[in-house]
């Protein structure tokens, strides 16, 4: 199969050249020949692994304690809550009197008075200037694009989406 080559491609047949290239990558033509098979591994073992050791037993009851005269016997009372101790003195320093409020003002306060307004004369409003020349249009850039597929079937014919990683075209 050929494949059109371009620098610049028509937007409508971006995806139909798209196609053909994962066509070519997913039938596996790019490339060599495949080598040659190499040897089989060795088998493994015909016994399985050991498994776990099971849970350990409970402990049994603790025999008689050698060289103790006899039990425990039972606590004795709370001893009795200590005094509370006595209390600080309080310092010396006396607050001194409030001071006196002063006078409320009149309301309410006096309002001043207005000044004229002004009736001035506005000029006339000068002719406008001529329009200046348009300047030299500046250089043209490269547009850089760059395509990345989907990751799901856009169900639109020829298509091109990523698949897990592979590269596929869409039947619609």
């Amino acid at each position: 199969m050929s494949i059109l080559a371009s620098r610049n491609y028509d937007r409508n047949m971006l995806g139909v050249v798209l196609g053909q290239v994962v066509a070519v990558v997913n039938n596996g033509s790019i490339g060599g020949p495949t080598g040659v098979t190499g040897p089989a591994g060795p088998t493994g073992s015909s016994t399985g692994a050991t498994g776990n050791t099971g849970p350990a037993g409970l402990t049994g009851p603790a025999g008689p304690l050698a060289g103790v005269t006899g039990p425990l016997g039972p606590q004795g009372p709370a001893g009795a809550a200590g005094a509370t101790g006595a209390t600080g003195a309080t310092g010396q320093g006396a607050t001194g009197p409030a001071g006196p409020v002063g006078a409320t003002g009149a309301t309410p306060g006096a309002t001043g008075i207005t000044g004229p307004t002004g009736t001035g004369v506005v000029g006339p409003t000068g002719a406008a200037g001529a329009t200046g020349a348009t300047g030299p249009t500046g250089p043209t850039g490269t547009v850089l694009t760059s395509f990345i597929p989907p990751t799901a079937d856009p169900h639109v014919l020829h298509a091109v989406w990523n698949n897990s990683g592979v590269l596929t075209v869409s039947a619609g």
